[in-house]
């Protein structure tokens, strides 16, 4: 997962709300609107790009079967231009052209579920709206109950097979509710691995329910589309007896009130004090959230233990199961470089121990060619901005600059 990915969902939640609350006014609804909005959760292989094949196959059907239209010939400029008349709402059209859908829903059940919609609708019509309405855990947890009693979804041409009912339903009520605090407890392979660190895999599905949701508030995770990301870290994000949670989803960074600027292991840069501490604040806070941008595609983690206070840890930067930590510094001086190569050493061991270490510094413009070639002999990497393009002298990070 990234934050692109995660932001990906929040845009998906605010369309299936527009929409939603337009079928949910409507005097009668049909299992088929029900089963669009569900549809509007899923993606296919194509799902980015102008010509996604996602789009033709699944976001305008989805779209046809809520409005009752024919689509089939029509661009998806074209069907939000058309659902915007519908439901008189011009703002629509952003999100209906923006990419949504963020699950992989098993083909096999893919025309089943709308037999299952069809024959369940009694029951799952009002569980729709009460998701759409849920403004407390404990009313979603109340519908995390009704989800566990609901009936498995039978496999077309195997009906002896069935899906947990919450793969299915889970994702809907992510993109109902208004806070985006439904969590995903489908079959995707980041929540079982999320499952199995909270130790709830396997137990029932109102305990996952609540094991996931304590989470919110603990190290930067605000809604679902958060938890959706941490996956494999979710240990350095609790805190227990005897050990500190050590990460936390990278935040920006206020570049404007003194106060509100603070500065990675403050008591070890007396020569960023003596250089200007408001100044030296502004600029290394301004790079951090520069990244924040450029590697959205990623996720991002910063320190929050006193042991281990990194700038950024870059998830799974290489894919292939390597994290990265950049420690961002604010002057080209050889003190700040120094000062880098030390603290990221420290902070590599302190999370990784013995492991090869991939850690880079991030200035805010490029240093001379010396402290390059030094660093080069460091084996650690060299990043700097150039107005909002990222820069890179090191070759094994060209894949995560700008321009190298």
């Amino acid at each position: 997962m990234s934050v692109d990915w995660a932001n990906r969902q929040r845009d998906t939640n605010k369309l299936v709300r527009i929409v939603a609350e337009y079928v949910f006014d409507q005097n009668e609804i049909s299992a088929e609107q029900l089963y669009g909005l569900s549809k509007l959760s899923w993606i296919t292989n194509s799902y980015e790009g102008e010509n996604a094949g996602y789009l033709s196959s699944t976001k305008i059907p989805a779209l046809a079967a809520i409005f009752n239209r024919d689509y089939d010939r029509l661009t998806i400029q074209e069907v939000a231009e058309d659902v915007a008349k519908i439901i008189k709402n011009p703002n629509v059209t952003e999100w209906i052209l923006k990419h949504t859908g963020f699950t992989h829903f098993y083909k096999a059940y893919r025309n089943s579920v709308y037999e299952w919609v069809k024959d369940n609708f009694e029951v799952l019509l009002p569980m729709y709206k009460r998701a759409f309405l849920a403004q407390s855990s404990q009313d979603r947890r109340n519908i995390v109950i009704e989800i566990a009693r609901s009936s498995g979804i039978p496999k077309a041409n195997h009906p002896d097979q069935l899906m947990k009912p919450e793969y299915f339903l889970t994702p809907t009520f992510f993109t109902l509710d208004a806070e985006i605090k439904f969590p995903l407890i489908n079959g995707n392979e980041w929540v079982k691995n999320l499952l199995k660190k909270l130790e709830v895999q396997g137990r029932s599905l109102p305990e996952q329910y609540d094991a996931m949701v304590e989470l919110y508030g603990v190290g930067g995770i605000v809604d679902a589309a958060d938890l959706d990301q941490v996956g494999r870290d979710i240990p350095d994000f609790i805190s227990a007896p005897g050990k500190s949670a050590k990460k936390k989803l990278l935040e920006g960074k206020g570049t404007r009130s003194p106060s509100a600027l603070p500065l990675k292991d403050e008591n070890d840069v007396e020569v960023i004090k003596s250089s200007g501490t408001i100044k030296q604040r502004r600029i290394h806070n301004q790079l951090t959230n520069k990244l924040l941008d450029s590697l959205s595609s990623f996720t991002l983690l910063e320190g929050c233990d006193d042991s281990c206070m990194f700038d950024v840890l870059v998830w799974n930067y290489d894919s292939d199961e390597n994290d990265l930590i950049i420690e961002v510094k604010s002057s080209i001086e050889k003190s700040n470089i120094r000062m880098a190569i030390g603290q990221l050493y420290d902070y590599w061991y302190e999370l990784k121990g013995d492991k090869e270490p991939h850690i880079s510094i991030l200035l805010p413009e490029r240093p001379d060619d010396r402290a390059i070639q030094f660093l080069d002999w460091m084996e650690i990497g060299m990043l700097w901005y150039e107005g909002d393009d990222l820069h890179t002298s090191s070759d094994w990070l060209n894949h995560i600059a700008t321009v190298s």
